[in-house]
């Protein structure tokens, strides 16, 4: 028996009789499943099978229009709602998204913004509170007078409030 003549190709086709009876093997070959998908989609009432002796059959010709009607209905069910395959392929990525940044977390990959930011402005404030002081040390250490120092302090302070100011207008 051929392909073309249980799917009534050609117009001299002899159907074949309802009473032929194949195994899961041959139906599996039929339809280009395995054995166990075969006798799975049986029990699940999509293949229609036949008690024999010696086991089951399935009916050739009913079995394989079962089979692509199971197949376009799955089809209609997955294109039936673009809208809805859409919002799953999005969840889908989203997913996806939060898995890989929590792995990336968890190998130390990311840091939390906050506690970056937090860290950064104590060390500018670290910084400033050091330069700031520096002039009164440099001063000192090398013996300049009053209005040297005076100098040397107005303009580090001049130097720290335009690096805020700039970072600020930013």
């Amino acid at each position: 028996m051929e392909i073309a003549d249980l799917l009534d190709i050609t117009p001299d086709a002899d159907p074949p009789d309802d009473g032929d009876l194949v195994t899961s093997s041959e139906l599996g070959e039929w339809i280009g499943l395995s054995t166990g998908r075969i006798n799975s989609l049986a029990r699940d009432g999509v293949l229609p099978r036949v008690a024999r002796p010696g086991g089951h059959g399935f009916p050739l010709r009913a079995a394989v229009r079962a089979y692509a009607e199971q197949c376009r209905a799955a089809a209609s069910r997955r294109s039936a709602d673009p809208e809805m395959a859409d919002h799953k392929k999005r969840l889908a990525a989203e997913q996806a998204e939060k898995i890989a940044l929590q792995n990336a977390k968890a190998r130390g990959e990311l840091l939390d913004a906050q506690a970056v930011r937090s860290e950064w402005l104590s060390i500018a404030a670290d910084l400033r509170a050091r330069l700031l002081a520096a002039a009164p040390r440099v001063a000192a250490a090398t013996g300049l007078d009053r209005a040297a120092a005076d100098a040397l302090d107005r303009e580090l302070r001049r130097a720290v409030s335009d690096i805020a100011e700039d970072r600020s207008n930013e």
